[in-house]
């Protein structure tokens, strides 16, 4: 135990994970070490992050709501009438404060290892934000060599790497990202020459695309997902059924339509969707050996059995291709990258598992990363550690992302500083439900979780949730009510039946993004009235007036379609 008598607190983030993928929640993927955690702690079917990386990041750290710590849309997808509003400046605000900057002050050590994605410019880099120590990669994803290979041409300027708040020009020959970070984890608690508490935030890139292992690791999954989408569905819902996290009687999620089934494709198109999982299921395992790597450190240095410790996903799997990051096109990744099945996985490669494998990935829900859909916000979270209490499988409490601030800072008897100039919390303490020291619920059916991002909107209150999601994946044109309790995969709109249910969640809505500052966008992006390289400097001087069109001429005319990582 340390000196103080307070715990260590270990947060770890994973990218693009689905809601199934690991052992603790049906996953055919072997993750052991994850096992570990969730047999010695809890694992919740309930736990809600933001629908995009760069958001759930701002409230994870923050305890604050994404509009509120700067995050209100994602980077590139600003309106101009979004662009450097408050709430929505792009990167973590000076309005709201960070777990580290709190611990920090209170003794701790604080560590980080990892993508930040929060701010690439000066003062507003991890070291800036309160870690110690963090070696730590700017942007949203990247090749997981150390080629450095930015997703395209627009993802560039925030593509790069810093240590203590400086660029990292060079990577070693081996780098690896899941190594890498782990690494340097390992590394600064190892220089740690005192015996005070510390928090350390891994937030690995793995399984974000472009989907890449180190060779000896490219042929772990071989042929398991020969047998494609319904086989994999099906064994997951059945495993999950076995842990209590799902239902006995529910039936298979047969997924939005959207893409093709699996006796649609053609034989080679079978081959070429099979490879790509075997890559993403291999990237999990080796980020849970090396979460192994990290746990023996711990052991040895005696600091493990006093160390709380998180494991969440950003949000849910990615349905999204290559060609999705402007400007590459299908014809433009064919060209620069080396995508014959034979070179999957390898450091000049660009793949994705696709949408229909993104589905899979979140069994039994619905959608995927950027829409509100459960697909797209509920995903995995473990506690565990000796020091808390709570043990096994819960699906009845509604969690989310920002009550993490609070937890972590309840158990280390921090309290939250009360200053005018910063942001409320959004999030609420799991300690007491954790510790079993309450039998009240973490929320009651009156409390309100609401959501937004790049339009895409939901709030939850109780069972019920209410949902509204433009083109591509809903008409824009309606909500759409549920009843989570009843309805799992969010396939029963409930609206015409409930219409005063309707009514109430729409009004918890409309407070909601009042409460928040929220800005519906308008029909004109900041980054094509700017171009690239104005709008990355991220200066409020180029606030853009919609109705004057003050701004920088866009310095190119193509249209992005990124919403970011």
């Amino acid at each position: 135990m340390n000196s103080q008598g307070q715990p260590n607190f270990l947060l770890i983030v994973v990218d693009d994970m689905g809601y199934s993928d690991c052992q603790p929640f049906g996953g055919e993927i072997s993750t052991p070490n994850l096992q570990q955690l969730a047999d010695n702690g809890a694992r919740f079917r309930n736990f809600h992050t933001s629908a995009l990386c760069a958001p759930t990041r701002s409230m994870l750290l923050s305890g604050c709501d994404n509009h509120h710590a700067g995050l209100g849309n994602m980077p590139t997808a600003h309106a101009t009438n979004q662009y450097m509003q408050p709430g929505y400046e792009g990167y973590l605000n000076k309005d709201v404060l960070t777990i580290p900057e709190i611990l920090k002050e209170a003794g701790y050590h604080t560590y980080m290892a990892g993508k930040w994605h929060l701010g690439e410019l000066e003062g507003f880099r991890p070291h800036a934000r309160g870690f110690e120590r963090a070696f730590s990669f700017l942007g949203g994803g990247v090749s997981h060599f150390n080629d450095q290979r930015a997703l395209s041409e627009f993802e560039q300027p925030h593509t790069e790497y810093s240590e203590d708040g400086k660029t990292v020009g060079n990577l070693p020959e081996d780098f690896y990202s899941s190594d890498f970070y782990t690494d340097k984890m390992i590394q600064y608690l190892t220089e740690q020459g005192d015996g005070n508490p510390f928090f350390a935030y891994l937030a690995f890139t793995a399984p974000h695309d472009p989907l890449q292992v180190p060779d000896g690791w490219l042929d772990k999954y071989k042929g398991t997902y020969d047998g494609g989408y319904d086989a994999i569905r099906s064994q997951r819902l059945q495993r999950m059924k076995e842990l209590g996290l799902v239902p006995d009687d529910l039936t298979p999620n047969e997924g939005s339509g959207e893409f093709k089934k699996w006796d649609e494709l053609t034989e080679e198109e079978q081959r070429e969707a099979a490879r790509r999982m075997e890559i993403y299921a291999a990237m999990i395992e080796n980020l849970d050996w090396n979460l192994g790597r990290l746990f023996t450190k711990l052991k040895e240095q005696n600091k493990f059995d006093d160390t709380i410790i998180f494991f969440l996903s950003d949000n849910g799997a990615n349905p999204k291709e290559p060609h999705f990051y402007a400007p590459n096109t299908k014809e433009s990744i064919a060209r620069e990258y080396d995508n014959r099945l034979e070179n999957y996985g390898k450091i000049n490669s660009f793949i994705s598992i696709g949408g229909a494998w993104a589905e899979v990935a979140n069994t039994p829900l619905s959608y995927f990363k950027i829409t509100t859909y459960e697909g797209g916000t509920q995903t995995p979270l473990i506690i565990s550690g000796r020091r808390m209490h709570k043990r096994g499988v819960v699906t009845d409490e509604m969690l989310h992302v920002t009550d993490i601030l609070p937890t972590i800072l309840d158990y280390a008897n921090v309290r939250y500083p009360k200053e005018k100039d910063v942001k409320p919390l959004y999030g609420t303490s799991l300690k007491p439900y954790l510790q079993e020291e309450t039998k009240l619920p973490v929320r009651n059916a009156f409390d309100v979780l609401g959501y937004e991002i790049t339009e895409c909107k939901a709030v939850m209150k109780g069972d019920w949730k209410l949902i509204f999601m433009p083109p591509p994946y809903g008409e824009g044109d309606e909500w759409h009510l549920f009843n989570l309790k009843e309805d799992i995969k969010e396939e029963n709109n409930m609206a015409a039946q409930f219409p005063d249910k309707f009514d109430e969640l729409k009004a918890d809505w409309e407070a909601y993004a009042l409460s928040v500052g929220y800005i519906k966008a308008n029909d004109e992006r900041a980054v094509a009235k700017l171009g690239f390289e104005e709008f990355y400097r991220f200066d409020p001087k180029h606030r853009i007036d919609p109705r004057t069109g003050i701004g920088k001429a866009a310095k190119n005319d193509v249209e992005p379609t990124n919403l970011g990582d």
